[in-house]
């Protein structure tokens, strides 16, 4: 195996000073958008007044994918226009909505694998569709409207047709050893070792009927290059057909510097963050170039929503390590739904079954740990074979401390369901719905189809008793009462007052409906009078 190595001394001055100007820029919009998102939260209920602030993600109630690229059968998601009127007018319809934050995917230049990720030019956008200042713009956009932007991008892979690999396989065949041949893993032969092992966290594999891993991790025959380049992951090519997307070279210094760059890049046009997709595949990744990596985003200025997609989700890798070692700030809640594996959607499963227990286990074994732990969970809303049970399950997410993300393509599910925004806002208003507030079950005389919990805000400023009904008939429930300590309950959707009767607190539920009650305890009047 012939393998180059490359040491990157310094940073290339045209990166320099559009970094250095965009951490300006971002440090005023994040300084403005921060103090008008905190205002607007704590202004608008009299018990939503949360003793601390928190970082943006903390808070948030949903964000909603969206990609650049126009839609085809390749690039799939809910399509961003950079036209300042007409992002405008997209922003105001979200925001109505209930959702707070965007998140941008595959943003680059790219190919016709997993919606474009796989990256082309990672400095522009793709032709016709606008320009960085453009993106820029849009950015600010959002930041005026009281929305955050994130984006999601892979830096594991490239396309066959990205210009550095091309011009990799042009040194390599030259013998010529350069900074770009050096971004990817090069052999003489086919049999070769792959070019690192795994461990418990990184370079996994995933447990997924068909994966083959001597058909999908390979020396693949490179013709420009007459060499073999490593290739873990298969992609679609200019015509769709099959393809093998070349690996980034995680060992040598020459990749992780210019990933360094594509951060500062990005990052510098204001962002508020970025989804690191499959970072637990990267070839020759460690705990070691993760800090390096992460340290490239924090240099920006302001709370960043930083997200190892993949990270917690192969039972191998604990999703504490990822928040305690890895420091990263939020996971995606796998404990909920695993897509990829059909045994692992604890989520999907007990709202089809009318089974409070499958949700309340899969959050005790995951979501409760991580939030337990310092992390922010956030979890896609899948889709539901009904209005009540879709209603069900966004409701669930909404009341469950995790942020909703509205990730799923244009044929699927791309809007609140019907009744959800009034409570995705009722989310935000309430820090004992943010994603770092604690949770406890409480028993009923149906736990069968009915599900109580007491929610905590996280500085103890408030407490929510929250009561589902998992079944589509209407349920007469009665709670335990004692296991609250509250001295009365007043209904947050309703502003009705609920009496307890004793030791039971009775409550009528809808189908698939629910109740949300802001607990009046002494102890909480008693701490909000003396702050």
């Amino acid at each position: 195996m012939m393998r180059f190595t490359y040491q990157l001394f310094a940073k290339q001055a045209r990166w320099l000073i559009p970094a250095l100007f965009g951490s300006v820029l971002t440090l005023a919009q994040s300084t403005v958008i921060q103090s008008t998102l905190i205002q607007s939260n704590r202004g608008a209920h009299a018990s939503a007044n949360p003793l601390h602030s928190y970082p943006w993600y903390v808070t948030a109630a949903a964000i909603h994918r969206v990609s650049l690229k126009p839609n085809t059968q390749f690039w799939r998601f809910e399509h961003l226009s950079l036209d300042s009127a007409e992002t405008k007018r997209q922003l105001s319809d979200w925001k109505a909505e209930g959702v707070d934050a965007i998140e941008v995917f595959a943003p680059e230049e790219g190919g016709n694998s997993y919606d474009g990720l796989d990256a082309k030019n990672r400095y522009a956008l793709d032709p016709g569709l606008g320009t960085i200042a453009d993106f820029r713009r849009m950015v600010a956009q959002a930041h005026s409207a009281q929305m955050h932007v994130v984006t999601f991008q892979n830096l594991g892979y490239a396309a066959l047709d990205a210009g550095q690999f091309q011009k990799a396989e042009q040194d390599v065949r030259a013998g010529k050893t350069s900074r770009e041949s050096q971004f990817f893993f090069w052999s003489n032969s086919k049999d070769a070792p792959p070019p690192a092992h795994g461990d418990s966290y990184f370079f996994v594999r995933p447990i997924k009927p068909g994966y083959d891993p001597m058909k999908k991790e390979i020396w693949q025959w490179s013709e420009p290059a007459q060499h073999y380049y490593w290739s873990r992951w298969t992609g679609k090519d200019a015509h769709g057909d099959t393809t093998h997307l070349p690996h980034y070279n995680w060992i040598a210094d020459a990749w992780p510097a210019e990933a360094r760059h594509v951060i500062d890049f990005w990052m510098a046009t204001g962002l508020d963050g970025m989804v690191v997709d499959a970072v637990n595949w990267y070839t020759g990744y460690d705990w070691q170039e993760n800090a390096k990596l992460l340290a490239g985003y924090r240099k920006f200025h302001g709370d960043k929503l930083l997200v190892p997609e993949g990270g917690g989700a192969f039972h191998s890798d604990d999703p504490v390590g990822w928040i305690k070692d890895g420091t990263w700030p939020a996971l995606y809640d796998y404990g909920l739904d695993i897509w990829w594996e059909e045994q692992s959607r604890p989520m999907r499963d007990s709202i089809q079954q009318g089974n409070p227990a499958l949700f309340e286990d899969a959050l005790r074994r995951y979501h409760d740990r991580v939030v337990a732990a310092g992390g922010v969970l956030i979890q896609p809303v899948l889709k539901m074979p009904d209005d009540g049970r879709q209603r069900l399950e966004e409701a669930l997410l909404a009341t469950s401390g995790d942020m909703l993300c509205y990730c799923e393509p244009v044929n699927s599910i791309l809007r609140p369901a019907n009744g959800i925004p009034d409570l995705l806002r009722l989310k935000v208003r309430h820090a004992a719905f943010y994603q770092n507030s604690m949770r406890r079950r409480i028993a009923t005389d149906h736990d069968q189809s009915a599900y109580a919990t007491v929610r905590d805000a996280a500085d103890g400023s408030e407490r929510l008793l929250v009561v589902f009904n998992f079944s589509p008939e209407t349920l007469h429930v009665a709670i335990d009462a004692r296991a609250v300590r509250g001295s009365a309950y007043r209904d947050l959707e309703s502003n009705e007052a609920q009496q307890s009767a004793g030791t039971k607190l009775e409550l009528e539920l809808s189908g698939y409906g629910h109740r949300i009650f802001l607990v009046e305890d002494d102890r909480l009047l008693h701490a909000g009078e003396n702050r």
